[in-house]
């Protein structure tokens, strides 16, 4: 499942400008209009078009997450439920980034596909950061930890090293993303998720920025 980028999170720290103010990002109606006709590779997988080019703009996170939402409205019924889940994965990271962790919590709770166990306790670890009980993220963590890898997994990661010319991915898969997390528990996802907080001249926000 591809996720929104620790250098897309960098990049909104590196303004002035926090996450989880009022929105006010606007969108002209025929441009909403088109991206809602895209297909879901280039609305939701185009690193720079689809509802990425509003979302990953500092402080449009919320708009970008209606955006995602009306998109699941229209085409819910007419793509593969994984890539609903997708959808719903990037829709929380949108909210969560925005400071609403209830909205994001909702998002993320659709992600959970039955006998997935990886992409369950990565859920489970999220969900817990936002709702700020450590005693369920450190048992996601541990659940997450301890999975051994599918069968497939060399494979997996040779054809996307092949594909992409790049280092694949280490499993368990997100276990990097539950560490950042931990390790910045108290902080805003914007920073938590990318390891911002690990940065000294970056300024931390209250956790209180987290909205319920």
């Amino acid at each position: 499942m591809k996720l929104i980028g620790p250098l897309v999170v960098l990049i909104l720290v590196s303004g002035c400008q926090a996450i989880g103010q009022a929105d006010t990002c606007s969108l002209p109606r025929e441009d909403t209009r088109r991206l809602l006709l895209l297909n879901f590779e280039e609305f939701d997988q185009d690193p720079k078009g689809g509802w990425r080019a509003l979302g990953d703009r500092r402080g449009c996170e919320a708009r970008g997450a209606r955006l995602i939402e009306a998109y699941l409205k229209k085409h819910q019924n007419d793509i593969p439920a994984k890539r609903v889940a997708t959808l719903n994965w990037h829709l929380g990271q949108m909210w969560a980034a925005a400071g609403n962790a209830r909205k994001a919590i909702v998002a993320f709770e659709a992600t959970k596909p039955e006998g997935d166990d990886a992409q369950n306790f990565y859920a489970d670890a999220t969900i817990a950061y936002l709702k700020r009980d450590r005693v369920a993220f450190d048992q996601a963590r541990a659940g997450l930890a301890a999975l051994p890898p599918p069968k497939n997994w060399a494979k997996a990661v040779a054809d996307y090293e092949t594909r992409f010319n790049m280092p694949g991915p280490v499993w368990p898969i997100n276990l990097d993303v539950v560490d950042r997390l931990g390790a910045c528990f108290d902080q805003p996802y914007w920073l938590a998720y990318s390891g911002a907080c690990f940065n000294a001249e970056i300024p931390s926000t209250p956790a209180t920025a987290v909205k319920p």
